[in-house]
């Protein structure tokens, strides 16, 4: 079966326990927010990019769960 780049950074972050993708957005990258929407991993979006390093590091040394920052 053949599959996509963006579906497959997706499904391995899933199955890796991610939950959370924080980060900003943008043409360039929308195809992975998109594809990790579609497995389920809820996004957290903010306004500057350096941002989204902080909230992904306090959720992670809250939660103790992995996290990624796109």
């Amino acid at each position: 079966m053949k599959t996509d780049v963006k579906s497959a950074i997706a499904d391995i972050l899933k199955r890796e326990g991610v939950e959370y993708v924080f980060g900003y957005t943008g043409g360039h990258i929308m195809q992975i927010w998109e594809a990790a929407n579609n497995v389920g991993i809820k996004q957290i979006l903010n306004k500057q990019e350096g941002n989204g390093v902080y909230m992904a590091d306090g959720f992670t040394r809250v939660t103790g769960k992995p996290v990624v920052v796109v």
